[in-house]
């Protein structure tokens, strides 16, 4: 019960924040291009974003793997398995050094789609989107289109599932 409470306190105060002047403006905007990055897998494997382009769009996931964002790992595979061909999926953990949990995640939910590592947390700072350690950033999830810009940024567990999947469609 008390993680329950805890998404809850969490998807609440998600949705809060969106209504405060102060969480607007806040890191990448829409229209800007994302910079090139290259990181490594937990296999190890190198994944470089730029190899996507112009072939597919992308969605970038930056996660601290909670209990609200494993919630949207399903949808997220759905993707990777029925669109993979044009659209990329990429999760990024924002856990530091922490192996075991995106450990236990690949193996919970057999997930498909690369999850990167970023120890140091460089796409984050670099996309100036702060966020506490071991915490998910205000908008964790960005759209890409074929060029590498920012088409759509929002947080992924206080976004819909048909509107996600409506905002892939119209890319």
């Amino acid at each position: 019960m008390p993680s329950l409470l805890r998404n809850l306190f969490w998807k609440a105060a998600i949705h809060a924040r969106w209504l405060l002047p102060s969480s607007r403006g806040v890191g990448i905007e829409i229209g800007q291009r994302i910079p090139d990055f290259t990181l490594s897998d937990f296999s190890g494997q190198s994944v470089t974003l730029s190899k996507t382009f112009p072939k597919k769009a992308a969605v970038l996931w930056l996660t601290n793997l909670c209990e609200s964002c494993e919630e949207k790992i399903s949808l997220l595979q759905g993707v990777h398995e029925t669109r993979g061909d044009h659209v990329g999926i990429f999760a990024l953990s924002t856990l530091g050094e922490d192996r075991a949990t995106p450990k236990r995640i690949l193996q919970t939910h057999r997930m498909t789609f690369p999850l990167l590592m970023d120890p140091q947390d460089w796409v984050g700072k670099e996309l100036k989107l702060e966020h506490p350690a071991g915490a998910c950033p205000m908008y964790n999830l960005l759209i890409l289109d074929r060029t590498g810009c920012v088409k759509f940024r929002h947080h992924l567990s206080a976004i819909g599932d048909k509107k996600f999947l409506d905002l892939l469609h119209s890319i």
